[in-house]
């Protein structure tokens, strides 16, 4: 490493930390307000703080990306003022090797975001919705053993196609020791039609035959003409999802999954056919934000040689702001095209992040 990348990245680290800590400082005060909003006796200032502190590291995480443009483009832009950028290009430091040097930068903030993605927010994720669930009952001790499992509030869909049909399933929770709880599934048949639905109180899953054992269970069928209701000591459903992937906290909700739990869910969705378009687009965003990251690094580098190389800090600002947001609306704008045209996922992901790139580099190709 160069004099010249340590003096960047030393820059840029210190640029990025008080972005991401207004940033944070923000999202918490707004969060904070918003969950002191619901009336409940049981839950008050310390345990929505609480709440709000153990989820902090999936809020972070989320904000990275812009946190890492505004930062950098606030740290070149007051380079770019006091003529540093100049004193740079006139050694013949090329823009391409100013980007080079904030790729140390980059590698520090991609291990952090990978160590809050896969280790630190789905634990606090976990304890905090756990903590929440608690304070709102009123239960004020803690267990002495962590549960995994999860209550009828975080319940799960779950779709598979039949031989004719296709069956939906809540599934209402599941205990520390993975027993199913409050099962219920509707049979559709090809028109659509309701043929069958179940209530199973409880179930256990038969690691060796891969599917449930229902007990206590209720089956009223119909028919063009009649219904008739059955009851069942037990049941076996044929169903290959296990007790661990049903008794993940972010099982149903792909942003507080691990990159691990996203692409397991996959592999299982496919044999499922669930709705699984959430999650195939955030493993593809998971996969791709290393190009993410670049993508924003060489914006805020074209920015600065650019339009807003004699700005003033507000202008910077402000333009910074526009930018990530552009970036933000752009990933949404493209994010349903998946589902509506059948665009590939991978690419509904990769187009805001290719748009910033020519952008950028036709930019810094202008006024290089």
């Amino acid at each position: 490493m160069t004099i010249l990348d340590r003096y960047l990245t030393r820059k840029c680290i210190l640029g990025i930390l008080l972005v991401m800590a207004v940033l944070s400082g923000l999202t918490l005060s707004f969060a904070l307000i918003d969950e002191l909003n619901k009336d409940h006796d049981n839950y008050g200032f310390s345990e929505a703080m609480r709440f709000l502190l153990l989820t902090m590291p999936r809020r972070v995480e989320e904000l990275m990306p812009y946190g890492v443009f505004i930062g950098l483009l606030l740290v070149l832009g007051n380079m770019a003022e006091g003529g540093e950028l100049t004193a740079f290009r006139a050694a013949g430091v090329s823009p391409w090797r100013l980007l080079a040097a904030l790729l140390p930068t980059l590698l520090l903030v991609l291990l952090v975001n990978f160590t809050l993605s896969e280790f630190v927010s789905p634990a606090g994720e976990r304890a905090g919705k756990q903590g929440k669930q608690r304070a709102l009952m009123g239960i004020t001790e803690q267990p002495l053993v962590e549960s995994k499992a999860i209550t009828p509030e975080d319940g799960v869909w779950l779709r598979r196609e039949l031989d004719s049909g296709y069956e939906y399933a809540h599934v209402g929770g599941v205990d520390g020791q993975g027993q199913l709880t409050g099962l219920l599934l509707y049979r559709i048949d090809d028109s659509n039609r309701l043929v069958e639905a179940i209530f199973a109180a409880s179930g256990v899953y038969l690691i060796a035959e891969e599917h449930w054992q229902l007990s206590d269970v209720n089956v009223t069928s119909m028919t063009t003409s009649s219904s008739g209701s059955r009851h069942y000591q037990t049941r076996p459903w044929r169903n290959p999802v296990s007790p661990e992937q049903l008794a993940s906290q972010a099982f149903s909700d792909p942003r507080k999954m691990t990159l691990r739990q996203v692409h397991q869910y996959l592999s299982v969705g496919d044999r499922l056919k669930a709705a699984s378009l959430p999650f195939e687009l955030k493993f593809w965003q998971k996969i791709l934000t290393p190009l993410t990251y670049i993508s924003m690094a060489l914006m805020a580098l074209a920015v600065v040689i650019g339009p807003l190389r004699q700005t003033s800090m507000g202008q910077r600002l402000t333009m910074g702001l526009f930018i990530g947001l552009g970036f933000k609306y752009l990933q949404e704008l493209f994010a349903p095209m998946a589902a509506v045209f059948s665009v590939p996922t991978v690419l509904a992901v990769l187009i805001p992040i290719l748009i910033y790139l020519a952008v950028a580099q036709r930019m810094i190709a202008r006024h290089a």
